[in-house]
């Protein structure tokens, strides 16, 4: 053998080994382009016998290389079949593999090429059958549970199907909803399926969209077409051709051209093996819901079914129990016709049942019954020429499939009545007991057979049919014609090459004719009953859906001795009357009105009470709970592993509309004839009052069809209710309470509808609601949402899109129109959501506007619910059914309204347009025509709209909203593909479902993702919304939670990032402060403190972006970052022009003190000169310290006399006469100004409200005397003066200057600007003589501060005092000069004595911004901004209970507050804070140590090296200290000259000494009282905390902006009730108790003169600080205030000298609020 034939072989051999591993990879699913080349470079894994030596290092190696969790289980199946695959073999598998490769390789030297591959294709064989076997055992072992179980099985064939399919590891039944119903990437792109795995999927999503293209699924690849014709190579042109010549099969045993041929002719798997195969993976839910989509489609249903791996044959009745059939009979031309609509399992019908006898037949009995069925000829049943169809069909041997014949009542209908139709599968005889089966249960037979069949089986199968009873049809394929037997049961028609419409109706007469003379009619549940006798498995027998049958019959039996009617009375009592009630009187507080003589709070407090008393009733008929709703709840809260409760729900939806369906069908009846008739007048709109009485009737026929209602959802409406009433009134909750959420959101998760809004009661239960979605994000997490909502008219098949587009189960069917709103999860694929961008899609379900029956209630409520709907939604659908152009206008009115108010109050949705049953919908020209028409009636009704919101700026529609008329408008094709009922969906309107469906979620992942809400988001949107609405007026009463929330967020760090520059700024002051006083500065740029701060302020810049940028409520918070970046400029800007201004006061003072301190210089240096000399001249002598002393202190006193002799005279101030001065000057207009500044100069000030106050004009004639809140209000201006006063003199004392008169003017403009900001102004005003006598007042108080200030400035500079401070230094110097070369030690002592206290001070003044640092991060006090501050204000006063205190904090907030503030720090440094303060102190002083430290090395090192003298020593130390601590070298001049040789002995010295001198320091630091620390930290943090300080002009409430001179308006979260500032009504003294924003709402006025009388409407007209405040209507208040007016009562009446009495009269619910309420209340906040 050559060696070029060996390579050959060896080569082929290596691709029997690949193809086999590839194989083996497929079986268990998993993807061999991906995964081959994994083992081959990871593992070395080339053939399917080296996966059994992989062990579990290389099985955890490939699971992290998984893309799918699926694909972890497929990889341990892979392993474990391998590794398995030879254990009934004696010999071990390394052993066995390499027998058989050396056998293989025998062969192959043999060159039995051949005989290796029979070889090799035998392993395969044994591989698989011992891996089945295998898989079979151990499933056996492992799933013990009834419906997991896998079956022994030899169905070869269709365990290849199902790996085919990749579905293996979902048999049997183990696939559930959630495994398909889902948003998948490649649903969106619309793309198709790539192998055959993608078949089932690809299957189950167009069956979602009632894609009636379903069963026409094939593998794109890259060929040209499916079907492939072989054409003539040219090297064969010239060969002759014959089109005569034989035609040649295909032969099986012939070989094709090339691989290529044999793939291309690969049989594709048959369509209905995809269905089949998929019913036998899906569990009992999801092949109900497949069912459910199926017959919609019109397609035939399995009916029953042999099990492909056992002799078991499975009757399906649960999969089709929930499918509703609609029909009309008309039995005769006069007969009325009789609507139905029913459940087609439990209606009795005729059933026809067509059966095939034999083989090779040319007639498809499937195509038949198809064209008598529906003349459009619709597959209903699939068949040999269907699109798809292969010769090979597995699974659908012996399956017999149903269908109905629904009559629509029309001439056409081939029969008048539903009558059922089965076909079996395959032939007759080979599925006997199929057959036997519809012998049973059949009116009517009809056999397609052969005349001329000779088979003996085959005529005996017709005989014995002949012999029954029944009538039966034989249909003759080899017959050309028909023939009746006398006998009239008996009919033979023959097929072959007839007419087909003749032969479909011949059919169809001789069906009805043999019908019509049986009395035959059985339902699907009388079926199951045969079925069970005869052995079959019916679906409804197994245990779960038994028990959760028997459970449902029970609820049904508790109602069987009740009327209908009044079922709802008697079980579901609080969804009635009282629940309507509640909402009436939740409705009202937010419209609330003063009624007679009681107050707007006085109403809202009854009806407060009122809807509590309804919650007590609706408690006391809840509990203990009826039995209906006993057994629903018990039922409903098992265990969510426990499958009983599922079948539960839908069993009982089943009964309830068995219960209800006569009564629908009555309703219906009754209503048929009114609707047209009504509308006919509408039209005409002539005899109104008939108009008026048809539509009253229409709403008696209403509300007799609500009584009879009666499904799931108005058990869960009860439920919903029970919760609420438990909620607000009982406050032992009970685990009943906490379990009915639970239950509502288990639904959810699992795909069912719950009700957001009550359709009945048009009211959304917010507390059920809330409590719904918190348990949501409980069991999901707080994941995020695309909210789709729709809105149409009534009837125009809103939910049936809704469901098409995702597959959801919006109700539809009975005739019965959705009421209220609904809402529908639906997960988006894991790998999905990233690209997305959420998690889940909420679908929301509407109510039809415009609905007939609800009369004049409609227009208000349509606004609400569209209002409210696409509030809610990132995307609205607005479904428009047919172009009637009055329809059409009112979709669209209502539609812009509701976008509009969405516009003002800043939530930003989008919205699509669907027109549906709209002709030629492919015609272009036609569609741009309609689209020009939208936008025109658009823009008309949007500047409509505009107008009636009094909103100017809106030309059209693109103004109020996005809107792209060419990509958001749709028009879809009727969804019927002719007439209903056995019309199929349209193929074109799926097609515009597929494309409407990517283009959802195509801009939800491109224009949502700033405005995608989480579940806990979207509550607190539902309550936002809801509330708005209910509300008078909606964009004023819209309060946007998610703002507040992410609005507190952004205040919270934006308090952080202004901590933060503060703190940078105060750093950089303190160094300035340290390099003025150091004398190292005299002038100051702007850039040298902008430069450092500006750097700062960039980088909380970029910290503030990002914030936004990855916070993941960027999508809010972007509003305000220009808002947000111009309050952090002004911050910036604020502080260094602050810093600037302190810098250059400094620097002046110290310019100003220059020619004293170099008088003062020149002292020095004249007394260190006589020092020197002195020193001198007993340098020699031998002398103790005590007489060198004794000889210094002699001379001293005579040195400093002869100095200070020639320092001049300062001529003192005379403080007084500049007060007197300067006040004659200021109030030199007054008469006899002299004489009263003598007759005063004496007297204490005190209050005199008859010379001091003139009452205005307006009110002298009614009222002229002041009144106790009038007196109060002086007093508290008087107050605010004395407050301003003592600060300023605080400030002027802190300067450490002299006396400047100047300082008296200050006094002077305090005075003036506390007068004129009176408030109350308009009713009196303060005479001149108050302003004299409060300045005289405060000038003889002031000038006692200025002479002591100016004494001490004095002391601090005058020669004498300032020479004899230096004593100490000049004798310490004098001593240094005695000591000559041994003068070292003392030079650093000196040195020592002067840095130990510029150390200690430096130490405090760091300190201070270190130690508020720490109380703004561990006090919870200070760790917000001042709205936290505030808060805890308030508690601490609620805990306190001291008047005066409220008293204070209501009239001097920034006093207090700053009282407050101080209160705290003495708490923190006296206790949790000591140990802090301690510590900082400690952390400052090694800060300056080390500085002191590197200073001395760096000075003696640049000394040594320039061979400095002690001066330039000095110089370079102070330098090295820079601005770290106040040094000024100066104060050295006294030792500068001494001499110096041994540099490093005095580094040496200064470093020994450092550490004594250090703790030195620490000692007096630590020994500092705290009281020294306080005001510093009290002012670092009053200026953090201090904002706006402005108070609301009714009820004193303090503005919470953070900037104290902001933009806009000046705004509170709470307003207070106005008897808090002392209110009263008008002509009485009855205290006012409503709250501001109660009254802006109301009718109410407010008197500010006689002739001044304003509307609260309109309080901004009153002018001056009611014009800068905005009050928004609000019916919410804190209970603090209420509870603080009720308990300081007396408190109040006494200060303001009024009385709680009448329209003032304190509500009793106010007296109820406790304390401790109020206090968990603000906590909460």
């Amino acid at each position: 053998m050559d060696s070029g034939g060996y390579t050959r072989d060896k080569q082929l051999l290596r691709e029997e080994r690949e193809q086999d591993l590839q194989e083996r990879l497929r079986a268990v699913g998993l993807n061999a382009e991906y995964w081959l080349p994994k083992l081959q470079e990871h593992l070395g894994v080339t053939s399917a016998q080296a996966l059994q030596h992989l062990d579990e290092e290389d099985l955890h190696q490939l699971k992290s290389q998984t893309q799918h969790l699926w694909e972890k289980r497929a990889l341990e199946k892979l392993l474990h079949l391998s590794q398995s695959g030879l254990s009934g073999s004696k010999q071990a598998p390394v052993e066995l593999m390499y027998q058989k490769q050396m056998k293989h390789m025998r062969m192959l030297l043999d060159g039995d090429y051949e005989a290796t591959k029979s070889s090799l294709q035998m392993d395969k064989v044994e591989n698989q059958l011992e891996s089945l076997f295998h898989g079979k055992k151990q499933s056996e072992e492992t799933h013990e549970h009834e419906n997991s179980e896998r079956k022994a099985t030899d169905n070869g064939p269709f365990l290849d199907i199902l790996q085919q399919l990749g579905l293996d590891h979902y048999y049997p039944k183990r696939m559930s909803r959630a495994d398909f119903h889902v948003i998948y990437k490649k649903s969106v792109y619309n793309t198709h399926p790539s192998s055959e795995k993608e078949f089932p999927f690809y299957f189950l999503q167009k069956l979602l969209m009632l894609d009636y293209s379903l069963r026409h699924l094939v593998v794109r690849d890259d060929r040209d077409t499916k079907y492939h014709v072989d054409l003539i190579s040219p090297d064969q042109d010239n060969e002759t051709f014959d089109p005569y010549e034989e035609f040649i099969e295909d032969n099986p045993s012939s070989k094709p051209s090339s691989t290529k041929r044999s793939q291309l002719n690969k049989p594709h798997i048959h369509p209905m093996d995809i269905q089949m195969t998929i019913f036998h993976c899906v569990d009992d839910f999801a092949r109900q819901y497949i069912m459910g989509k199926l017959a919609i489609c019109q397609f035939a249903l399995p009916l029953v079914v042999p099990n492909p791996c056992s002799s078991q044959i499975e009757f399906s009745l649960w999969s089709l129990r929930q499918i509703r059939k609609s029909w009309q009979v008309k039995k005769s031309p006069d007969e009325k016709i009789s609507y139905r609509n029913q459940q087609i399992c439990s209606v009795s019908t005729p059933i026809v049942s067509f059966i095939r006898v034999g083989n090779g037949l040319l007639a498809s009995k499937s195509q038949i019954m198809n064209s008598f069925l529906d003349k459009r000829k619709n597959s209903m049943f699939f068949h040999r020429h269907c699109r798809g169809s292969t010769k090979d069909c597995l699974l659908m041997e012996g399956v017999v499939e149903v269908s109905w014949y629904c009559p629509g009542g029309d001439d056409g209908d081939r029969f008048n009545n539903c009558v059922t139709f089965t076909n079996l599968h395959g032939d007759a005889k080979e599925h006997k007991r199929q057959l036997t089966f519809l012998q049973e249960i059949s009116s009517l037979i009809v056999v397609l057979m052969k005349f001329s069949d000779i088979n003996e089986e085959n005529r005996k199968l017709i005989r014995d049919l002949s012999q029954s009873p029944k009538p039966f049809i034989l249909l003759l394929d080899d017959k050309e014609k028909g023939i009746c037997n006398s006998s009239s049961q008996r009919v033979r028609i023959g097929i072959r090459n007839r007419n087909e419409a003749e032969l479909t109706e011949e059919i169809a007469t001789a069906i009805r004719h043999l019908l019509d003379s049986s009395d035959t009619s059985l339902s699907l549940e009388d079926c199951s009953m045969i079925a069970r006798q005869q052995g079959f498995l019916i679906d409804e027998d197994e245990r779960e859906c038994k028990e959760g049958k028997e459970k449902a019959q029970n609820v049904m039996s508790l109602l069987s001795e009740t009327a209908l009617s009044h079922v709802k009375e008697n079980f579901l009592p609080l969804q009635g009357t009282l629940w309507h009630q509640w909402c009436k009187k939740d409705r009202e507080l937010y419209h609330l009105t003063e009624k007679g003589n009681r107050s707007i709070e006085q109403h809202k407090s009854d009806t407060q009470r009122e809807k509590r008393e309804i919650r007590q009733k609706q408690l006391i008929k809840a509990f203990p709970l009826n039995d209906l709703m006993r057994s629903v709840l018990d039922n409903l809260q098992g265990n969510s592993e426990n499958h009983t409760k599922h079948y539960f729900l839908p069993w009982l939806s089943v009964f309830l509309d068995d219960l209800t369906a006569g009564c629908v069908e009555q309703w219906h009846e009754k209503q048929r004839p009114l609707l047209p008739q009504v509308q006919e007048k509408e039209k005409t709109m002539s005899k109104k009052n008939y108009l008026q009485d048809q539509q009253s009737k229409m709403g008696g026929i209403s509300t007799e069809n609500h009584n009879c209602v009666l499904g799931v959802e108005q058990l869960f409406r009860e439920v919903g209710q029970i919760y609420e009433a438990l909620k607000e009134t009982s406050s032992k909750k009970e685990a009943l309470f906490h379990s009915l959420p639970e239950i509502a959101a288990d639904l959810m998760i699992s795909g069912v509808p719950i009700e957001l809004m009550d359709g009945d009661a048009s009211y959304v239960p917010l507390t059920w609601i809330a409590a719904v979605f918190d348990k949501l994000a409980e069991k999901l997490g707080d994941k995020k949402l695309f909210v789709l909502s729709i809105i149409g008219l009534q009837s125009s098949g809103k939910s049936t899109l809704l469901n098409t587009l995702f597959g959801l189960q919006f109700t539809v069917s009975a005739g019965r129109c959705t009421r209220g709103a609904y809402m529908q999860l639906l997960k988006v694929e894991e790998t999905f959501t990233g690209e997305l961008g959420f998690d889940f899609v909420l679908a929301v379900d509407t109510e039809g506007l415009r609905a007939p029956e609800l009369n004049n209630k409609s227009q208000n409520r349509d606004n609400e619910l569209a209002t409210f709907v696409t509030g809610l939604g990132n995307l609205t659908l607005i479904n428009i059914f047919g172009e009637n152009p009055s329809e059409m206008q009112d979709i669209l009115q209502i539609v812009v309204q509701a976008f509009l108010r969405m516009k003002q109050v800043k939530i930003s949705p989008s919205c699509i347009f669907i027109h549906q049953n709209v002709e030629d919908v492919a015609v272009e020209d036609q569609l741009i025509k309609a689209r020009r028409k939208l936008v025109q009636r658009l823009d008309e009704m949007a500047k409509l709209a505009a107008e009636q919101e009094q909103y100017s700026d809106i030309t059209c529609f693109n103004d109020v909203i996005k809107f792209d008329v060419t990509t958001q408008v749709y028009y879809f094709a009727h969804l019927w593909d002719g007439n209903p009922p056995m019309a199929p969906p349209n193929p074109r309107y799926s097609l515009n479902v597929q494309e409407l469906r990517s283009k959802i979620l195509m801009s939800a992942k491109q224009e949502f993702k700033g405005s995608i809400m989480k579940i806990s988001d979207l509550k607190f949107r539902v309550q936002d919304l809801w509330k708005a609405l209910v509300s008078e007026n909606f964009i004023f009463s819209f309060k946007n939670t998610l703002e507040v929330v992410a609005m507190s967020k952004l205040e919270t760090m934006y308090n952080q990032w202004t901590w933060e520059l503060r703190s940078h700024v105060l750093d950089l002051q303190l160094q300035l402060n340290n390099q003025i006083k150091n004398g190292k500065m005299q002038t100051l740029n702007r850039s040298t403190v902008e430069a450092p701060v500006t750097e700062k302020y960039e980088a909380i810049k970029q910290e503030f972006e990002k914030f936004l940028t990855e916070d993941p409520d960027n999508g809010i918070l972007i509003q305000w970052k220009a808002n947000f970046e111009h309050k952090l400029s002004m911050l910036k800007d604020t502080l260094v022009s602050e810093s600037l201004r302190k810098a250059d006061e400094l620097i002046h003072f110290k310019k100003s003190q220059e020619k004293l301190d170099k008088k003062k210089a020149e002292y020095e240096r004249e007394l260190l000169e006589k020092s020197r000399k002195l020193a001198l001249s007993i340098k020699d002598k031998e002398l103790n310290k005590e007489e060198v002393q004794n000889i210094f202190y002699q001379l001293w006193t005579k040195w400093v006399h002869d100095v200070s002799s020639t320092f001049p005279q300062v001529e003192e101030p005379d403080i007084e006469l500049d007060a007197e001065d300067i006040l004659l000057n200021y109030f030199k207009s007054e008469t006899n100004i002299v004489e009263t500044l003598g007759k005063k100069s004496g007297k204490v000030f005190q209050m005199d409200y008859t010379e001091y106050v003139k009452m205005s004009r307006n009110y002298s004639i009614s009222r002229d005397h002041l009144e106790a809140h009038d007196k109060e209000a002086i007093n508290r201006t008087s107050n605010h003066i004395f407050t301003r006063f003592e600060e300023t003199i605080k400030d002027i004392r802190l300067q450490q200057r002299d006396y400047s008169s100047s300082d008296f003017h200050k006094i002077l403009r305090i005075i003036e600007e506390e007068v004129e900001s009176e408030t109350t102004a308009k009713k009196y005003s303060f005479t001149n003589k108050y302003k004299i006598d409060m300045s005289l007042h405060l000038f003889r108080r002031a000038s006692q501060y200025f002479k002591k200030m100016h004494e001490a400035f004095k002391r601090a500079n005058n020669p004498v005092y300032y020479l004899e401070s230096k004593k100490a230094d000049f004798f310490m110097s004098f001593e240094i000069s005695i000591q000559g070369a041994t003068s070292i030690k003392t030079f650093v002592d000196f040195l020592w004595n002067k840095l130990s206290p510029a150390v200690s001070k430096t130490i405090r003044e760091k300190a201070v911004p270190k130690i508020a640092g720490d109380m703004r991060n561990t006090c919870p006090e200070f760790n917000g901004n001042r709205a936290n501050l505030e808060k805890h204000i308030l508690i601490s006063l609620a805990e306190e209970e001291n008047f005066e205190k409220y008293w204070q904090y209501i009239h001097y907030p920034k006093s207090f507050f700053r009282s407050y503030i101080e209160t705290q720090i003495r708490k923190y440094c006296s206790g949790s804070g000591a140990e802090a303060i301690q510590a900082f102190l400690k952390l400052s002083l090694d800060d300056i140590k080390n500085v002191l430290l590197s200073a001395i090395h760096k000075s003696t090192a640049q000394a040594k090296d320039k061979s400095s003298t002690a001066s330039e020593w000095l110089d370079l130390f102070c330098d090295h200290l820079g601005s770290n601590l106040i040094f000024p070298r100066s104060d050295l001049i006294s030792i500068e000259h001494q001499e110096i040789k041994d540099m490093e002995f005095l580094k040496e010295a200064m470093s020994a000494d450092l550490d004594p001198a250090m703790e030195t320091v620490e000692q007096n630091c630590l020994s500092i009282p705290v009281e020294e620390f306080i005001p510093a930290i009290e002012k670092i943090l009053s200026e953090h905390l201090c904002g706006c300080w402005k108070q609301c002009p009714f009820c004193k409430a303090i503005c919470t902006n953070t900037i104290s001179a902001h933009d806009g308006d000046h705004s509170v979260p709470f307003h207070r009730p106005q008897a808090v500032s002392g209110w009263h009504w008008l002509t009485t003294d009855n205290l006012t108790i409503d709250c501001c924003t109660s009254l802006v709402a109301s009718d109410c006025s407010f008197l500010l003169s006689e002739d001044e009388k304003f509307p609260y409407k309109n309080y901004r007209q009153a002018g001056g600080d009611y014009a800068t405040w905005s009050i928004t209507p609000d019916s919410s208040s804190q209970p603090y205030w209420k509870w603080f007016v009720s308990h300081f009562r007396s408190n109040l009446e006494e200060k303001y000298q009024k009385r709680f009495a009448g329209k003032g009269q304190i509500p009793d619910e106010w007296a109820r609020i406790t304390k401790q309420e109020v206090l968990d209340d603000l906590k909460t906040q």
